[in-house]
Formats: structure tokens, sequence, C-alpha cells
């Protein structure tokens, strides 16, 4: 059975740590964002709210199961 080098799991442990900060930075900001001025804005900012609804899920999918691949190899 193959060992865990130390910084596989810091490794994993500091990205997590790191994805989460940037997920409560971008919902934070999302919220306090100034209302949109205009046709445009408005489409912008949902537009981006789309691209968020995919990206954050499945980069959070991703990180589960690092986790899960790491928690059963150790």
């Amino acid at each position: 059975m193959r060992r865990f080098r130390d910084g596989e799991i810091d490794d994993l442990i500091r990205n997590t740590i790191i994805w989460i900060a940037v997920v409560a930075w971008l919902a934070l900001n999302y919220m306090l964002q100034t209302p949109a001025g205009g046709p445009y804005t408005d489409a912008v900012r949902h537009a981006f709210a789309v691209v968020l609804a995919i990206v954050v899920p499945v980069v959070s999918a991703i990180v589960i199961a690092a986790w899960v691949g790491a928690l059963r190899k150790h």
C-alpha cells in the first residue's frame, strides 16, 4: 500500500481552504455589488451568475473527489 507524502495531504488541505475562500469572496462581492445601470450591465451580471452556477459546483465536485480518493488511499 502506497503511503502519502506529508505534503500531498497538506497540498489538498491548502487547496481546499483556498477554494472555500474564493467561493466566499465571490459570493460576498456578488451580494455587495452595485445595482445594474442598464441592459448591458444587467446582462453581464446575469452571465457571470450563470458561469458561477456552473463552475462552482464542478470545481467543488473535483475537490470532493480528490478528498475521497486521498482518504481511501490513506
